[in-house]
């Protein structure tokens, strides 16, 4: 053999060497999955979509299954090369979605006023649910319950949202159907405000209430 074609063959061998070594390091680099549980997950990352995330291990990626894990149950992800995607969770209503409020309803055409208290919850950064009750200086019993559609991404940081709700309940013994129009803020610390303009349809008037809440947000 001469030296032409040694030198050709060990070039070759340097190129496959090179290719094999830059594929293995692609292949077996190290994911982490930060689960909201706490726990750290060394992986490969396939397939990320809003809903879930498919990964095999790392330290057995030739013999490991596809793994599917619900994106809502991770924290964040931290890739190989340093970039951390925290898959929206900076979101501070898919970080606290949970929420207990206190507050008052005062009617415009009246004097009268509710203090009333709420439970809420997001399903989504986009849309929560929520239960109210409350009462007026007579003991009257209020109570009402429905969902408000909040104006953000799932990858908003905004801390402010405007809201548009649509909720169904008693008051005075009257059945209402309520469309709250307003604002929330949720601070960092879980501190929650909202201000809102009612309009109540009853079966033979409409009220229109201003309403003031605040209270706490929770982490689940």
């Amino acid at each position: 053999m001469n030296i032409k074609k040694k030198s050709e063959l060990v070039a070759k061998s340097l190129v496959v060497s090179i290719i094999f070594f830059i594929t293995g390091f692609i292949v077996y680099g190290q994911d982490k999955i930060m689960t909201k549980n706490k726990e750290t997950l060394n992986v490969y990352i396939l397939e990320k979509s809003e809903k879930y995330v498919k990964y095999k291990m790392d330290n057995y990626f030739d013999i490991s299954p596809i793994i599917t894990i619900k994106s809502s149950s991770i924290d964040r992800i931290e890739y190989k090369n340093g970039i951390i995607d925290f898959l929206g969770n900076q979101n501070p209503r898919k970080d606290k979605p949970f929420g207990i409020n206190v507050g008052g309803i005062k009617w415009l055409s009246s004097s009268g006023f509710i203090s009333s208290m709420t439970m809420e919850y997001f399903l989504i950064p986009q849309l929560a649910t929520e239960v109210n009750v409350g009462a007026d200086s007579q003991q009257v019993l209020y109570y009402s319950t429905g969902a408000r559609v909040h104006v953000n991404s799932n990858y908003s940081k905004s801390r402010i949202t405007p809201f548009i709700g649509a909720l169904f309940g008693y008051e005075y013994g009257y059945k209402f159907i309520q469309i709250p129009i307003g604002v929330n803020y949720i601070h960092k610390t879980g501190i929650n405000v909202s201000v809102s303009i009612n309009e109540l349809f009853f079966s033979e008037q409409n009220q229109t209430t201003i309403e003031l809440r605040g209270g706490w947000r929770f982490k689940l």
